[in-house]
Parts: structure tokens; sequence; C-alpha cells
């Protein structure tokens, strides 16, 4: 394990000491969210099949097509699957860069900002996005490189200050980690 009492402190450590974060811990439960959106899949696609071959959903008349319906969402569902196979693999090869105080947010960046408002958020811009990650009571909200926000986010250097509407809400956030 990690011998920190939180992922906070772990991504947070003092800056002079070994690399900053192990992007792993990050990289595990992305991998870990991935798979359980697999395994829904999965489990949608073996019942839309079932639907599909069901003896009772034959069809009636012409206009009757519950089971053409059902072939089709499974099919559907069957491609689904097969992306979210090739997301995985892709990010399970990948790997994250390790970045300090004297770097730019980049892809694979793990940022933390702190608003106006003293509001705190923790970004992480992965292959894979549209996820929100609680690690050990952080909230880490993760994104991938086309979101409107990585490109907000390129680029700054740590006490950068930018205008991010989030929540429906815009603020100036500072960056003030960078790893």
């Amino acid at each position: 394990m990690l011998g920190r009492s939180s992922l906070s402190d772990y991504l947070f450590a003092d800056h002079d000491t070994e690399p900053l974060v192990d992007k792993q811990l990050l990289k595990d439960a992305l991998l870990a969210s991935l798979d359980d959106e697999i395994a829904s899949a999965l489990a949608a696609a073996g019942e839309a099949q079932a639907t599909a071959s069901h003896g009772e959903n034959k069809p009636e008349n012409q206009y009757d097509t519950l089971a053409l319906e059902a072939a089709y969402l499974a099919h559907g569902q069957s491609e689904r699957i097969l992306a979210l196979q090739q997301l995985r693999i892709g990010l399970s090869k990948w790997k994250a860069p390790q970045l300090g105080d004297d770097d730019r947010v980049q892809m694979g960046a793990c940022v933390q900002l702190l608003s106006d408002t003293d509001a705190e958020i923790h970004i992480f811009i992965a292959p894979v996005g549209g996820r929100e990650l609680n690690l050990d009571g952080q909230r880490v909200l993760v994104v991938n490189q086309d979101a409107p926000i990585t490109r907000r986010l390129l680029g700054l250097i740590l006490d950068d200050e930018v205008e991010l509407t989030l929540g429906g809400e815009a603020r100036t956030w500072e960056v003030t980690g960078l790893y």
C-alpha cells in the first residue's frame, strides 16, 4: 500500500522528495472504472440477446418488432463493449509523466486548482475522461485531452490563473499543484 494516510497526502506530497505522484494509483482507479462500465455493458448485451432470441418474442405480424429491436440493441452493446475494451487496452499501456513545479500542464498531468472562493479541485488529464474518481475521500475529476477544460489548462504553469466554468459556475482558479 502507499503508506500515506490519504490520496491527498499522497498526490500532493512535499515537492523536494522522490517522485511527486505515482500516477499508477489514479490509473488503476480509472482502469477499475472502465472494468465496471464493461461489465455493465456485457450484462446489457446479454439481456438484449436473451430478449431477441426468446421464443415468446417471435413476431406475430409485420409490425411486431420487439425481437428485431432487441437484436439491434444487442449489436450496439457489442460495439460499445469492443470500444470500451480498446480504450482499456490503450490506457493499460499508457504511462503518465511525472511532473513538477517547473513543468507546464500537459497530457498526463494531475492539476490541483484553488478557486477565488477557496474551493479546491483536482483534475487528471488522461486518455479516458468523463469520470469522477473518489479515492481515499479525495475527489478527482478525470478529463481527456479533447475536453474543453483541458484546452483551457494546457500550457499553464504553477501559480497561473484561469477562468473556468465548473458546475455551472464561472470562477477564477489558480494552479496550486502540478504532478
